[in-house]
This record gives C-alpha cells, sequence and structure tokens, in this order.
C-alpha cells in the first residue's frame, strides 16, 4: 500500500502523515524539505533554484521507490511538479520533472487537505497567504491533470485520521 498526502505547505501534512503511520503501523516517508535540503542550507518556497528542485524531486522518487511496503508520504513527488511549475522559469527542468512524476507518481491512496490550519512563522515554510493559495488550487489541478483520483481530508487532527481509517479498510 502506497499511501500520498496532497496538500500546500502548512497544512498539517506531517501530523497527519505520524499519526497516521502511528495508526496503522505503516512506515512513514517524512518531509525531505525539512529534514535534508533545510538543514543544509538550500533556499526553498518562493525562491527555489531549480538545481534544488531536481535533487527534492529524485530524492522523493528515492524514496518512494525504496521504502518498504506499505508507506505514507509526507509529501510526494507531485509536490515537487506542483511546487516547480509555480516557482521555477526554466522550462527544461520542469519539463523534466513533470516526465519524472508523470512515469512514477503510483499510488493507491491520495489523501488530499485542503488550506484549513492558519499560517504560522516557522522560519521553513513560506507564511504568504496568496502562496499557499497558489499552490494549493495547481495542487488540484496537477491531480486532475495526473488522473490521480483523490479524497479529501479535513477537519481537526482527530476527525483527519478518523476518515482516513474509514477509507483504509
Amino acid at each position: 500500500m502506497k499511501i500520498a498526502v496532497c496538500a500546500a505547505h502548512s497544512n498539517g501534512k506531517t501530523t497527519f502523515c505520524k499519526d497516521l503511520a502511528g495508526a496503522t503501523g505503516y512506515n512513514y516517508i517524512y518531509d525531505i524539505v525539512r529534514e535534508e535540503a533545510v538543514k543544509k542550507g538550500f533556499t526553498i518556497n518562493e525562491n527555489t533554484p531549480p538545481e534544488v528542485q531536481i535533487m527534492l524531486t529524485m530524492r522523493q522518487w528515492e524514496l518512494e521507490t525504496t521504502t518498504p511496503e506499505p508507506w505514507i508520504a509526507d509529501k510526494c513527488i507531485i509536490d515537487y511538479l506542483v511546487y516547480g511549475d509555480i516557482v521555477l522559469n526554466n522550462e527544461e527542468v520542469k519539463k523534466f520533472i513533470r516526465y519524472i512524476v508523470k512515469r512514477n507518481a503510483k499510488y493507491d491512496i491520495a489523501f488530499y487537505i485542503p488550506p484549513e490550519i492558519p499560517l504560522e512563522e516557522d522560519g521553513i515554510r513560506s507564511v504568504d497567504p496568496k502562496f499557499r493559495e497558489i499552490v494549493d488550487k495547481h495542487y488540484r489541478e496537477v491531480l486532475d491533470e495526473l488522473g490521480i483520483k483523490y479524497i479529501t481530508i479535513s477537519g481537526s487532527k482527530e476527525e483527519r485520521i478518523k476518515q482516513a481509517l474509514e477509507h483504509l479498510k
């Protein structure tokens, strides 16, 4: 079982994924942006350079390919296509990322989390509400374009987990 969690930044993906992994015993694919890119000093958000976006895409692909099933991905490879489309000016890089994502975005379930949580300054993620709105809108467009059926999960932490567990029965 491969579960992708799809959402713009600051929508509670990490909390949801960790809680769902704990409730199911599934492997957890962590947020590589926070755990790898930021810790290494790479620029992210509205100013992500093409090289970093490629690195993140390929690292996510590696984790989704090598993590034993079942797993839950806190960010999925689609994330890098969505953000790349928005922040990158290099069409060749965007085309490459799209190619990788189209070939590899294969999930048993995709959960989409709408923006319900207020943006908070954490020193990592963008706090521009318009940027998050643009990302959220484009995320749903890309899911539709790729033909990925998704289940919307919303509400409190507990409600989100309850909804997800119902779909996993």
